[in-house]
């Protein structure tokens, strides 16, 4: 069996891992997100982009501490707050995740394992991997169309 380096065994047992979930207008999908996000994260925290209905209530309800915007300041925006909480919160690693459901949370052990083993900084996760060098036939013709 292979033993890992000191460094790595350390930053596994004492890294905070905060899930950031941006989001405008999610109540239907956020509170299952902000639950399935819990089983693999130290906290989650919601940044509610000025959203209209239930978003942040449902993700409060689900478990999350909510960020409010007044007002729909863009996914840049809610992208910062998300950075500026995560480091309130001393985070050693931030995840970022959609609202919607489409990033599934089992994918973060995954995700993180190449900095807790101290092999990364920063880890960027694809939908498209394992489809090849091109997303499929649909989405690029979506994306042409658009």
């Amino acid at each position: 069996m292979k033993k890992e380096p000191l460094a790595a065994e350390t930053a596994r047992r004492k890294s905070k891992v905060v899930a950031a979930i941006p989001c405008f207008n999610e109540e239907q999908s956020i509170g299952s997100v902000v639950v399935m996000t819990r089983k693999f994260v130290d906290s989650v925290i919601v940044i509610d982009d000025g959203s209209s209905d239930a978003t942040a209530e449902v993700a409060r309800e689900a478990g999350a501490d909510v960020y409010q915007h007044g007002e729909n300041r863009g996914y840049g925006v809610a992208i910062r707050s998300a950075l500026i909480k995560g480091n309130e919160l001393k985070a050693d690693i931030l995840v970022i995740l959609d609202g919607d459901g489409q990033h599934d949370p089992k994918d973060i052990p995954n995700l993180i394992e190449p900095i807790l083993a101290g092999e990364a900084d920063v880890v960027v996760g694809s939908r498209f991997l394992g489809m090849g060098a091109k997303p499929p036939f649909y989405r690029r013709l979506g994306q042409h169309v658009l």
